[in-house]
């Protein structure tokens, strides 16, 4: 639950199993993906009404806008993307009994099992969803109750939702604190040790307190995360291209502040005029014209874009005249090298190409590049003769005239590390000894990762399926004779080289 706060990450069996080595930790996987967690939000009738019909889906786009804004933030230390895939807007009695006044429990089950019942049968269809979130302005909690949600299920049929109190744009950093919930962060300072980084804005706050221009992730959030994430096989799937109105790049150019004070505190509020202001962006003070001298806020500035003064506009909660060197730009991917040198002359190696995340490249804050900087193709497959068909072998036989080992020169043997995640490493044993040293470096690219398997070969320290299945088990490896041609592919995969007759 969360409070708002406001004013009033092939064993030889004659070798010895002597492995004199540093051991190598392989990197969380989820740090190179991108997650998206498709999202089905529900409005109910209160919030429908107060917005009004004809302007409730622009605010709507909106505030999803800034949630995954939210996500999109380094300290999050993950690639999450919250993406909108349909909306529900409930107008109805039936829809008003999901939320049981000062109930938050069974609201939320109420919800939940709602969300449950629109679920798409066709895990393929555009809005088939992994999480819902439901807003509504009625008060489904005791008094400042802003969001339930329960403490991990990501993905989950019935667990995957969130029950939040809509009051205006601030509402998105309770919308981002539930999902975090669900996607397995504690309280921070509660259940974990970051009750320090509270007063700092962590999103994940028991009393929230993050705002526009103070906001980030904990680094407990951050390694709750790291736990559950790789769980979450739901968010791996790519998102269909939802047709949704554009919106400008700051919020703000479509709502002024007298907009957000309405949001905020209901109708009839607007900017509070009563009392001078050296920048009306640093805090959002709001009243109403039956008591103009009562100023109320949230704590925090209006949404980056809002008019301040004549041609300007709030941004990080500072009024300035915006320039384009200031604004956020993101990053895109530029044009592909061609593809460089074969590793081997013969027996398969790989060549790469690369590209490098400049067109344009990120700028204040602006999000990276998502997907990988190179690709990679098998050549040069024809077979090697029989003196030169061990390449492991060749990258051991290179260190005789010069790795000494206990003062002593070895001839040194190629040796197949027993777990996977090291036979991209080279290890090489001793003929003399049988001592398995760590030549501390990674096998040639092309180098088979174990002699047991003739499919998968080592490249840039990762064992990749020669036959370029993504994920497979080289069950679908076969020889290919003729033209090959291939239209479209993922960042990073392997591309085959087929034989040609």
């Amino acid at each position: 639950l969360c409070f708002l706060v406001r004013e009033s990450k092939y064993l030889p069996h004659h070798v010895k199993k002597k492995i004199i080595s540093n051991s190598r930790t392989r990197r969380e996987t989820y740090e190179d993906e991108i997650f998206n967690i498709e999202v089905l939000l529900g409005v109910d009738c209160s919030v429908v009404m107060f917005h009004g019909r004809e302007h409730i889906q622009k605010y709507l786009l909106t505030l999803m806008n800034i949630v995954n804004e939210i996500y999109q933030d380094s300290s999050l230390g993950a690639h999450i993307n919250v993406v909108l895939v349909r909306i529900m807007m409930l107008c109805s009695s039936k829809s008003m009994g999901l939320i049981e006044l000062g109930n938050a429990a069974q609201s939320l089950e109420n919800v939940c099992r709602w969300a449950f019942l629109q679920q798409k049968e066709d895990k393929n269809d555009a809005e088939y969803h992994d999480h819902a979130i439901f807003l509504t302005r009625q008060e489904f909690g005791p008094t400042g109750m802003q969001g339930y949600a329960p403490v991990t299920g990501m993905c989950h049929p019935v667990r995957s939702c969130t029950l939040n109190h809509e009051d205006g744009f601030s509402s998105a950093f309770v919308v981002a604190h539930e999902t975090g919930h669900v996607l397995g962060m504690e309280h921070d300072g509660q259940a974990n040790e970051c009750g320090d980084e509270v007063p700092m804005g962590s999103i994940m706050a028991p009393l929230v307190q993050a705002a526009f221009h103070r906001f980030h992730w904990s680094r407990c959030s951050q390694q709750e995360l790291r736990r559950y994430l790789n769980t979450y096989d739901c968010l791996r799937d790519d998102p269909f291209d939802h047709e949704w109105p554009s919106l400008p790049q700051l919020p703000g150019l479509h709502y002024s502040m007298n907009d957000q004070c309405r949001f905020d505190f209901g109708m009839g509020y607007m900017m509070c005029t009563a009392y001078s202001t050296y920048d009306p962006c640093k805090q959002l003070w709001c009243s109403h014209p039956e008591n103009p001298f009562f100023c109320k806020t949230k704590k925090g500035p209006p949404i980056d874009g809002t008019k301040c003064a004549a041609g300007k506009q709030c941004f990080k909660g500072h009024c300035i005249k915006l320039t384009p060197d200031i604004l956020r730009q993101d990053g895109h991917w530029g044009q592909w090298t061609k593809f460089g040198s074969c590793s081997r002359t013969c027996g398969g190696g790989v060549q790469f190409r690369t590209r490098e995340c400049n067109n344009p490249s990120p700028a204040n804050g602006g999000r990276t590049c998502y997907g990988n900087n190179y690709e990679f193709q098998i050549c040069n497959m024809e077979e090697c003769a029989k003196a030169l068909a061990d390449f492991r072998e060749e990258q051991c036989k290179m260190w005789n005239p010069h790795f000494e080992h206990e003062g002593t020169k070895h001839h040194w043997l190629p040796y197949e590390h027993p777990e996977p995640e090291e036979r991209c490493q080279l290890y090489c044993q001793s003929k003399e000894t049988g001592d398995v040293i760590s030549m501390k470096r990674m096998v040639h690219d092309g180098t088979r990762c174990s002699y047991k398997d003739p499919y998968s070969v080592c490249v840039r320290g990762e064992c990749e399926v020669k036959c370029g299945v993504c994920g497979g088990d080289n069950s679908t490896c076969k020889i290919v004779k003729g033209n090959f041609t291939r239209s479209t592919r993922k960042p990073g995969e392997l591309l085959p080289s087929p034989q040609t007759p």
